[in-house]
């Protein structure tokens, strides 16, 4: 097991800018993973990101992930990830956090009086947090933009 938390930099979190939107393409028509449908191909309409994305501009910060502890969850490392610092932490939840010395990624674990900060690669341990030790939550990862991992064919 690797025994590293794949520390964020706090230079890698960001404040939503709500002045900051751009409308982009959006089709209406969902696009087939399977047979095509080449009749429907328009654009209904446009949307921007962060009406999708940013329910609480206020509230909401955009976190560029590192490391890979959180590849079972589809973060890899530079994922912007969503965080919402409106919605309650419950177990389960995959969240920000800041842990003794630096910022990290994890999914939430209630273990009273204990907090488990659970990887989602098997290769790294959890983290657990005693009574004690400062921890303070950014909030709840709501959504994750990412370029599609790069896939190499088995031969």
């Amino acid at each position: 097991m690797i025994d590293t938390i794949d520390p964020i930099p706090p230079e890698n979190i960001f404040r939503v800018d709500p002045s900051r939107r751009a409308l982009i393409p959006f089709w209406e028509i969902p696009v087939s993973a399977g047979f095509t449908s080449p009749a429907e191909n328009y654009i209904q309409e446009r949307l921007n990101l962060q009406d999708l994305c940013v329910l609480h501009p206020d509230c909401t910060h955009f976190v560029k992930a590192t490391g890979e502890s959180m590849t079972g969850d589809y973060i890899y490392p530079g994922s912007i990830l969503v965080v919402d610092s409106t919605i309650p932490v419950e177990t389960g939840r995959v969240i920000v956090s800041y842990v003794n010395d630096g910022w990290c990624v994890k999914r939430y674990v209630n273990k009273d009086p204990l907090v488990m900060l659970e990887s989602s690669n098997s290769l790294y341990a959890p983290i657990y947090v005693q009574p004690g030790e400062v921890f303070k939550i950014l909030g709840v990862v709501t959504y994750i933009v990412s370029k599609p991992p790069k896939y190499v064919r088995p031969c």
